[in-house]
């Protein structure tokens, strides 16, 4: 109980919204917690229709898309979305309301690339494109929601896009995902002593 209440306490110490809807600059609607606050944020699972997927996340590398998660995940964003992409060999893509590649939560991420590999199980963040598959930011922002989980290598994509996790476990969940599967929920826990 007393772990919970912390796990509470610490979401409304970290996610303190600024105004409490997505910014007119496209930005987040919360202020980036401290770093010892976000190195706090380690793993997170992923409920599909086809099993559970543990994913560990690199608060260290992108600060802003592990918050982001822990904030979506914290409102129930994700409950009932699909996956609206599936390119065999390539990747899984969900997390957009529309179901459609071109939905959000209102607002962009700043890029925060790192030297980590787009590898088997990466978790990464998707960008916007238009219809004729053009990117709409020349900043070239991560979507607010939108994530992808890598089903093998794809090493063009190395520093073009900004990875945040990692699948730790379910595989098994993973290979199955095809569109039309369904998220049913997204829990991002919060370390609160010790361990991972």
């Amino acid at each position: 109980m007393k772990s919970l209440i912390l796990q509470i306490l610490l979401f409304f110490t970290l996610f303190y919204p600024q105004n409490g809807v997505a910014t007119p600059d496209g930005g987040p609607p919360f202020t980036l917690p401290e770093r010892a606050d976000i190195l706090k944020l380690r793993s997170a699972v992923l409920e599909t229709t086809n099993g559970d997927i543990i994913l560990e996340l690199f608060p260290e590398d992108a600060p802003w898309h592990v918050a982001n998660l822990k904030y979506l995940a914290d409102k129930g964003f994700y409950r009932g979305l699909t996956f609206h992409l599936f390119e065999a060999g390539y990747l899984i893509q969900g997390g957009d309301p529309r179901g459609n590649g071109q939905g959000g939560p209102g607002y962009t991420l700043p890029p925060e690339f790192s030297s980590r590999a787009h590898k088997l199980g990466t978790l990464g963040m998707a960008r916007r494109f238009d219809a004729k598959g053009e990117q709409k930011n020349p900043e070239r922002r991560s979507s607010g929601s939108q994530f992808r989980i890598f089903l093998g290598d794809a090493p063009h994509m190395d520093g073009q896009f900004t990875i945040f996790g990692k699948v730790i476990a379910g595989f098994e969940a993973v290979n199955k995902l095809r569109a039309g599967d369904k998220i049913l929920n997204l829990t991002v826990f919060v370390r609160t002593s010790g361990g991972r």
